[in-house]
């Protein structure tokens, strides 16, 4: 912004009047956080939340005692809110995913030992303040690896759609005659079952076809069909190729498609998406060299497919970065940030957590890692998701470099640029743009009805809280770009044209523009905002 367009709006603003800086009670803050015990926590998945806090799930364990899931719930700095862990005690359970549904209640995507062979993977229905109201157990096996053993398991993924009905995709071992097939799950919003597919692949016993995110379409407007993407093992390629497919509220098939990377030997997956504003499909994968049942690359592809058609748009390799599974999101910004961990072998030092931001063109924006950098530690990224209602990002991950010795939460919260105040570099992946390929595969449905309602025991956990860094974001600066200016303007005179509280009770409950804190976007926040403007850079 020039030096005349800022006056003019100074001048604007307060009628030529532009007053030294005021200090505000409302300081957000930029930073880097652990959160543990003695024993080992988790975060696999982040979301924000409606009143501007954040939530993660995961998995807590400690040596002899089965694991649980393991729920957290900060406010907009990361202060601890609650910590609880959900356990059936009959044998291992983990959180994998969440979402908060139109209620304001927590929907947890989880695995359970306590469902046996045939439901394994478990539903759980919270309210805001962590108490359970229901939980169901469907079809899917529990604590089998995934294609890529040495992260874990795909688990489970769960989204809200369409009245209130809440699908969740997993994947059953050694079922319908083939090694792995895809299941997808839809239930009311009280739990009870609406509809249970299964998904085959083609081919005899060694077929692989492995669930991995659900979302509901948002294109044409008004559709009610699902789209889902994971992975499946191709025969006559002799590797894994990136699987999507798109199906009605009942399941049926609209299309399902197959990519493959054009290189010989280097087999993909499709982890976790997320969907642009026309409704396309930005997925992000594995990358790597594969044997049947042992995928376990190294590197990265993100890939942009038509969500009406299946057909692939753009695609792209990077190089010494693997996604956490089910972490891609759509930003303001019309781009797509995708949260992991740097690899062993990159040009970039090794074990620490990472964010990547690609453009909607497919266009590579940037990337910076975050950790001690240092190969004795283990520090990777899960989970991502963006400020609400401000600019930037908030990472949720592990680390083992703070805090008790064993695996910690590890929470990042950083401006719209990627920087969080320390522990941080900027580093240049090498970037490759790939032609993938397209099949057809031919996959069979068939109806299922296996789920059981269960009751959650609950136990509160608290936890250890350690910052090794953080800045408080100047006043005025609301999308979170280190400046007060323009942009910080049109945010601020929506919330002023509207006045009271909630300015966007659509999207959030709190007041990003009411710097003072009294409930009101009004003019003692306006001549806050003035001053702020006038000084452009955060101090």
């Amino acid at each position: 912004m020039n030096t005349r367009s800022r006056s003019a709006m100074c001048a604007w603003l307060v009628a030529g009047m532009c007053v030294s800086a005021i200090e505000s009670t409302a300081s957000a803050q930029i930073f880097q956080k652990t959160y543990g015990t003695q024993a080992n926590e988790e975060a696999l998945d982040i979301t924000d939340l409606y009143d501007c806090d954040y939530a993660t799930v995961g998995i807590r364990s400690a040596a002899g005692i089965p694991s649980a899931i393991h729920g957290v719930r900060y406010d907009s700095n990361g202060f601890v809110l609650w910590s609880k862990q959900y356990l059936l005690t009959q044998g291992n359970n983990a959180g994998y995913t969440l979402d908060e549904a139109r209620d304001r209640a927590l929907l947890f995507g989880c695995e359970s030992a306590f469902g046996g062979a045939t439901t394994g993977k478990l539903i759980v229905r919270v309210t805001p303040g962590g108490v359970p109201i229901w939980g169901t157990l469907v079809q899917g096996t529990p604590f089998v690896n995934s294609i890529a053993p040495a992260a874990g398991t795909l688990g489970v993924s769960v989204r809200e759609i369409s009245n209130q009905q809440i699908a969740s995709v997993n994947r059953q071992v050694n079922s319908f005659g083939v090694a792995r097939a895809g299941i997808l799950t839809v239930q009311t919003a009280a739990g009870v079952l609406v509809m249970e597919r299964g998904y085959i692949p083609p081919g005899a016993d060694a077929s692989e076809l492995d669930f991995a995110e659900i979302r509901p379409a948002r294109f044409p407007a008004g559709s009610t069909d699902l789209l889902v993407v994971g992975n499946i093992l191709d025969f006559a390629a002799g590797k894994y190729g990136a699987f999507a497919m798109r199906t009605d509220a009942l399941g049926n098939i609209i299309w399902a498609r197959e990519y493959l990377h054009p290189a010989a030997g280097i087999s993909i997956t499709a982890d976790g998406f997320t969907l642009n504003p026309a409704g396309d499909v930005i997925f992000s994968g594995r990358r790597g060299p594969a044997v049947p049942g042992q995928l376990s690359p190294s590197d990265l592809i993100v890939a942009k497919v038509d969500s009406l058609t299946g057909a692939p748009m753009w695609a792209l390799d990077v190089n010494g970065f693997t996604n956490g599974y089910q972490a891609v999101i759509f930003t303001p910004n019309k781009s797509a940030v995708i949260a992991g961990r740097v690899t062993t072998g990159a040009a970039a030092p090794v074990n620490s957590a990472s964010l990547i931001e690609v453009s909607d063109a497919g266009l590579f924006i940037r990337q910076q890692i975050y950790g001690p950098f240092l190969p004795a530690f283990n520090v990777r990224g899960e989970g991502v998701t963006n400020w609400r209602p401000w600019g930037g990002y908030a990472m949720a991950g592990i680390t083992n470099d703070i805090g008790a010795g064993g695996n910690d939460i590890y929470f990042i919260k950083t401006y719209t640029d990627f920087t969080s105040g320390c522990r941080e570099q900027k580093v240049s992946p090498i970037i490759q743009p790939v032609a993938l390929n397209l099949k057809v595969p031919g996959i069979q449905s068939i109806t299922l009805d296996n789920w059981v309602p269960v009751v959650v025991p609950v136990n509160d956990v608290p936890l250890a809280e350690k910052e090794p860094c953080f800045t408080k974001r100047c006043v005025g600066d609301l999308n979170g770009d280190g400046f007060v200016d323009d942009d910080d303007f049109v945010i601020f005179a929506a919330a002023y044209n509207i006045l009271v509280c909630p300015t966007n009770p659509a999207l959030y409950s709190c007041c990003p523009a009411d710097f003072n804190g009294d409930g009101f976007v009004d003019d003692d926040d306006f001549v806050m905002f003035a001053a702020a403007y006038n000084a452009l850079l955060c101090p």
